[in-house]
């Protein structure tokens, strides 16, 4: 009895050790940030929980392998779909040639971070298992095309219906009472929404400053959406920690911006007293601090300081 609960446990464990493995892989991709470096970008969970999410001690919950995700640029929706497949009865890291795409990160900036995908090789007794869940597993994606697709199709009727009886499409914020989770996959927080990178005006990321030496940092940004932006910010996602980093106000002012049009945002920035690397990441934010595109990666600069 005692060998078979073993087993038992070495079999609840595999999922979540498999699922760190990709995990570490991904922070490997993304240069190998520390675990604090990492909790900073986030600016949400701790060092040492992110710590434990790549050990496999135990499975993380979506929190903690969201904030994961974002901390190393990676793409959140297909690191879900991972996240959720990961935890299925007979689940196993994803062979070469599965059929899913490479990760690709829509997104706030114009740096994309590749995402390696952890490559098992079955054998000649487990190909036909192999074989078989690949097909579930397609059929699982073209079930959910459809249902996205009909949901499409249900959406552009009702709008249709509500614009003869002369009524605007409303492009008011949720109510601040709707539950986290009904909008934690939106693509923006008010329908419509919409922006684009489109370049880093001064200060390309690896530019060398002095220590101590102060610069503005600019970016163009482009409404590309059918909402206007007013009263909007660029808030700061990680703190400065102990007075070392860089210096920077927690969030600047973005101008009122109509769609089609283009804005620079500025920020002035004072660089640490110590050489090394500074990134500081930046999100478009309310008044309140809500987050206009929760699901994107941010805007960020990096800079090298030198003595």
């Amino acid at each position: 009895m005692k060998d078979q609960r073993a087993g038992e446990s070495s079999q609840d464990a595999r999922p979540a050790q498999r699922f760190a493995e990709e995990l570490r892989t991904l922070r490997s991709a993304a240069g190998d940030p520390s675990f604090r470096k990492m909790a900073g970008r986030s600016g949400r969970i701790s060092h040492t929980t992110l710590h434990e999410a790549a050990s496999g001690t135990r499975f993380p919950s979506w929190e903690t392998t969201r904030e994961f995700v974002r901390a190393c640029e990676a793409d959140e929706a297909q690191w879900r779909r991972r996240w959720e497949e990961a935890q299925r009865p007979g689940s196993a890291a994803r062979p070469s040639g599965d059929g899913d795409p490479a990760p690709v990160v829509a997104g706030f900036a114009p740096k994309e971070q590749g995402v390696v995908q952890v490559v098992e090789q079955p054998g000649a007794e487990d190909r036909v298992v192999t074989t078989r869940r690949r097909r579930l597993r397609w059929l699982y994606a073209a079930a959910v095309v459809l249902v996205v697709a009909v949901a499409a199709v249900l959406g552009v009727t009702v709008r249709g219906r509500s614009g003869s009886g002369g009524s605007s499409a409303s492009t008011a914020s949720p109510s601040p009472s709707a539950s986290p989770s009904a909008t934690a996959f939106s693509d923006s927080l008010i329908p419509g929404d919409s922006s684009k990178f489109v370049a880093d005006v001064t200060i390309p990321d690896g530019t060398q400053v002095k220590v101590n030496a102060q610069f503005d940092k600019v970016w163009a940004l482009a409404n590309v959406g059918q909402v206007a932006w007013h009263n909007r910010y660029l808030a700061r996602m990680e703190p400065t920690v102990d007075g070392q980093g860089c210096r920077t106000p927690d969030r600047v002012p973005i101008g009122d911006t109509p769609p089609g049009e283009q804005v620079m945002i500025r920020v002035r920035v004072t660089a640490p007293s110590r050489p090394g690397k500074c990134w500081v990441s930046w999100k478009m934010v309310d008044e309140g601090g809500r987050e206009y595109f929760p699901t994107r990666r941010p805007v960020y600069f990096m800079v090298t300081v030198t003595a």
